[in-house]
């Protein structure tokens, strides 16, 4: 079992960190310090100061191939009093660090291409969030789409010929059918009324939120253009997920009558791209989500629970076949809900995250009946963001109550 623990940066070295794990592995600083290690530091403390200086890993992408990951750097500007970040590059032996992105933007949410050549993700470069590719060998970057909300959701098909992403589409219908007489020229008119007709209106940290759904749409992943909306109706998509052959799209949503009414209670549907048909895989009283389609494209692996309308629930791993049959529970009674699913390159099990005392390790399903989960590595800390290479190599950020997110990487 791997069991990943930091080792001491060497002295003349901003702190690079290298981690053990079964076979050994890696890999480099995270909460990247402003300044050198200098010996026998006197004790620090997080102030104004430092928390601005301090920098952040996140959304490590380990490569097809197990041979690099590529991740966003995040800094503050403070001249623009904002979070900006930009995406670096790193082999799994811990060397050639190189940084792939500059300038004072957000480039983030980076996802190699099924061939690992080319690199999409997220970019506010050209004035608002916008899809990009980059290939590799060059450098050269590509703005795929032009569209007028923030994409999210970045998800190459089998081929790398395109890029399915979730936008959220306004919904501009008039909530009441009243018509003013005319405006005569020149007049002051009061604010119209605020009109609420939906349940969710506001969050927390956001204030109200425009009216909307969220639609999953599709882009040529070489030229880009105009993106083809693949899902439909007055429902929010989200999660979308290729099936093998590139024909089909899974995604989770609610497409029901009276959908904010029904508490989350989501399904998984298959949508082929040929006809745009819709078909629901899911039936049953609670959410479904977080769908997985198998390297062979045989299984579908997901999560969800049965409502029963508890303050809280768990959500447990399940499983069926592409068509929607065979459906079987097959983790549950889990000391919390399982994130990051993510199958094995040879379609033998599954490989997720879950919290459990304080603590959030990697842990393996294999996909035969009567299979017991196991956990992949152990420690006192929360390894989030995994990513799991066809090698069998695996990527992640590690945070400790004494140590700030650190990039990693281990055989598994």
């Amino acid at each position: 079992m791997p069991r990943i623990r930091p080792l001491p940066a060497p002295a003349h070295q901003a702190p690079l960190v290298v981690v053990r794990a079964s076979l050994a592995a890696i890999l480099l600083a995270g909460a990247l310090a402003p300044s050198a290690a200098r010996a026998q530091p006197a004790p620090r403390y997080l102030d104004d100061a430092t928390f601005y200086a301090m920098e952040s890993i996140a959304n490590p992408r380990i490569s097809p191939d197990g041979g690099a990951v590529v991740f966003s750097r995040g800094f503050v500007d403070m001249t623009k009093d904002q979070n900006q970040s930009n995406l670096w590059i790193v082999d799994t032996g811990g060397e050639r660090l190189r940084q792939l992105t500059d300038g004072a933007w957000r480039d983030s949410a980076p996802v190699w291409s099924p061939d690992g050549r080319r690199i999409a993700f997220l970019s506010n470069r050209s004035g608002s969030s916008q899809v990009h590719v980059m290939w590799l060998d060059t450098r050269e970057t590509l703005q795929l789409t032009r569209v007028d909300r923030d994409p999210s959701g970045l998800v190459w098909s089998p081929d790398g010929r395109q890029i399915a992403f979730v936008v959220r589409e306004l919904d501009e219908k008039p909530a009441l059918t009243v018509k003013l007489p005319p405006t005569p020229k020149g007049a002051q008119l009061a604010k119209g009324a605020v009109i609420v007709d939906r349940t969710a209106w506001a969050s927390d940290g956001v204030g109200p939120t425009p009216k909307g759904y969220t639609h999953v749409f599709v882009v040529d992943a070489m030229v880009g253009g105009t993106p083809r909306r693949v899902t439909s109706g007055d429902y929010n998509h989200t999660a979308p997920a290729w099936s093998a052959d590139g024909k089909t799209l899974f995604v989770s949503g609610i497409r029901k009558p009276d959908a904010e009414y029904l508490r989350g209670d989501s399904e998984i549907y298959a949508i082929d791209l040929a006809t745009l048909e819709v078909k629901a895989l899911t039936d049953r009283s609670g959410p479904d989500g977080n769908v997985e389609v198998s390297p062979d494209g045989k299984w579908i692996a997901y999560t969800g629970f049965d409502q029963q309308n508890f303050t809280s629930h768990l959500a447990s791993l399940h499983v069926m076949d592409a068509t929607g049959g065979g459906k079987r529970l097959w983790v549950g009674d889990l000391p919390s809900s399982p994130m990051a699913v993510t199958w094995a390159a040879d379609g033998s099990g599954v490989y997720y995250s879950m919290q459990e005392n304080g603590e959030q390790n990697l842990h393996f399903v294999a996909l035969a009946p009567g299979s017991r989960p196991r956990a992949v590595t152990t420690g006192a800390h929360v390894l989030t963001g995994v990513s799991v290479s066809k090698t069998g190599r695996a990527a992640g950020v590690l945070t400790s109550v004494k140590q700030p997110g650190v990039l990693v990487a281990f055989d598994i």
